[in-house]
């Protein structure tokens, strides 16, 4: 009787990542036809400790931390837990024993990814990461010289890693998220969110732009972060705009079906939901993202004209007002996006991984 073939996804902190590893999980399961085929392995203050067992996968947590772009105390804890993080890790894998492990981004997917190539000799791991930005992390930079396979979403991640190893899927998204109908432009609904924990630079130009945006008739759906969701709900009650206001947002779909434009982030999980569903976004980059990667990714959507790009600090409250309302009566400019946009989405990225990683392709 064959045995199950079993993996190991490894990494998280962000949403991003996190759903990345769910989609591709998702599509494990579909072609193995086992749940209790898969174990996520995260760190302990990860958003996966809340993502992971809501999509029902089991979960172990190591404790480590940042090792990059961090100041001397957290590098020197993170260096104090590393060895405790390998055992576990170790302990994990020789328990479980999968056919394949991969490395989704985030501190995490080191030890295991790491630990899994090392013993690949031995128990025949599979080792792959996946890069979903134009510019490769710190974590991914290491891994990405010891793995069998590196998945990529650009084609400019993809040159930064030895190109015979190297597979260009495009990102792996939710199977829930399908293309919708062209957006409608009445009721005008603007749907901002920062990413899975928020972003207060986004916030705050939405705070400054409502005084020049009421009474246009304009809906809000805001996702504000847990952090800064009393702000936010001040900052619309202050200038008497009602809106959907919520720290996090679960039913993203319903989101997507009500917006008529999207401002967000550039991560790499938003941009290829955005271009699955096809709505038009303003991105508004994470100034502070590792090597700039998110203004990078953003700005490979605006040369084929299917974002527009805002950088952070670029614009005042009362500039922004004024793009959201020229696209507000000009449809037509929205629709032209939507087609563009549609053209970044490559559905089947999770079936060519995990077809790979099983390797029957």
């Amino acid at each position: 009787m064959k045995s199950i073939e079993r993996l190991i996804v490894a990494g998280g902190g962000t949403g991003g990542h996190i759903l990345a590893g769910i989609a591709i999980a998702d599509e494990w399961v579909k072609q193995t036809g086992s749940r209790d085929s898969i174990l996520f392995v995260g760190a302990e203050q990860g958003l996966e400790a809340r993502l992971v067992p809501k999509h029902g996968y089991a979960l172990k947590l190591l404790k480590i931390g940042a090792l990059n772009r961090v100041g001397f105390k957290t590098r020197i804890l993170t260096m104090l837990q590393l060895p405790v993080s390998f055992l576990k890790a170790f302990m994990i894998l020789l328990s479980f024993r999968p056919h394949a492990v991969i490395g989704v981004g985030g501190y995490a997917s080191g030890p295991v990814v790491l630990l899994a190539r090392f013993l690949a000799p031995l128990f025949g791991f599979r080792t792959a990461i996946i890069e979903q930005n134009s510019v490769a992390g710190f974590t991914n930079r290491m891994l990405g010289r010891r793995v069998h396979h590196v998945f990529c979403a650009f084609e400019g991640g993809a040159s930064q890693f030895d190109k015979a190893k190297v597979t260009v899927t495009g990102n792996p998204i939710r199977s829930s998220l399908k293309l919708l109908p062209p957006a409608s432009i009445e009721p005008f609904t603007l749907f901002v969110f920062g990413g899975s924990q928020g972003a207060m630079g986004i916030n705050s130009l939405i705070l400054d732009a409502l005084p020049f945006l009421k009474g246009y008739g304009i809906q809000f759906i805001h996702q504000t972060g847990m952090k800064d969701f009393e702000r936010v709900r001040a900052g619309y009650e202050r200038e008497g705009v009602s809106a959907r206001i919520e720290k996090f947002i679960d039913d993203m779909v319903s989101c997507y079906q009500s917006a008529s434009l999207v401002v967000c982030r550039a991560g790499a999980s938003s941009m290829t939901e955005l271009a699955s569903v096809g709505r038009a976004p303003i991105f508004i980059p994470l100034p502070t993202a590792a090597d700039n990667h998110q203004e990078r990714n953003a700005r490979i959507f605006e040369e084929q004209k299917a974002a527009w790009v805002v950088p952070q600090g670029s614009m005042t409250g009362g500039h922004f007002a004024e793009l959201i309302l020229s696209l507000k009566t000009d449809p037509d400019r929205i629709a032209d996006v939507e087609k563009r946009i549609r053209s970044f989405f490559r559905p089947d990225a999770a079936e060519k991984i995990v077809n790979t990683l099983r390797g029957s392709s």
